[in-house]
């Protein structure tokens, strides 16, 4: 049986299994489709990883690296027909469709977008742990 997948950069993702479509929307959740009915033991060999880490992963407890939510990743899709670029080559891909002359408007737009992201960081940086327990 042939399954399709689909991703959506910088949104929760649908992974079609058993001829459900799974909203995958946390590293937890990607972590344990991508080991689809491996034990955590198999799956952490092929990743590298010990055994604990993997049941570590699935609960949320800890966050795996980059390295192993790109595999997770390529697990998933793997039967996808698109390849999945890992994110240095997106990376690459972005900036070099980013240096045309005729991209400057976009060039542009994307550096207001990232002041304001970066602005309202700083601003909740600056809230304080207090003030987030009252609710301010």
């Amino acid at each position: 049986m042939h399954y399709t997948h689909i991703i959506y950069y910088n949104m929760p993702y649908v992974h079609l299994h058993r001829n459900l479509f799974v909203a995958i929307t946390t590293v937890a959740e990607l972590i344990r489709t991508a080991r689809n009915r491996l034990s955590q033991k198999e799956f952490a060999q092929k990743l590298g990883v010990k055994q604990s880490s993997v049941s570590r992963y699935e609960s949320g407890k800890v966050n795996p690296s980059v390295n192993v939510i790109e595999h997770s990743m390529r697990l998933v899709h793997s039967e996808s027909a698109e390849f999945l670029p890992t994110a240095d080559e997106l990376a690459v891909k972005v900036k070099t469709g980013l240096a045309k002359k005729d991209q400057g408007r976009l060039r542009l737009a994307l550096i207001r977008l990232i002041e304001v992201l970066s602005n309202d960081r700083a601003e909740d940086r600056a809230v304080t742990p207090t003030s987030r327990q009252n609710g301010s």
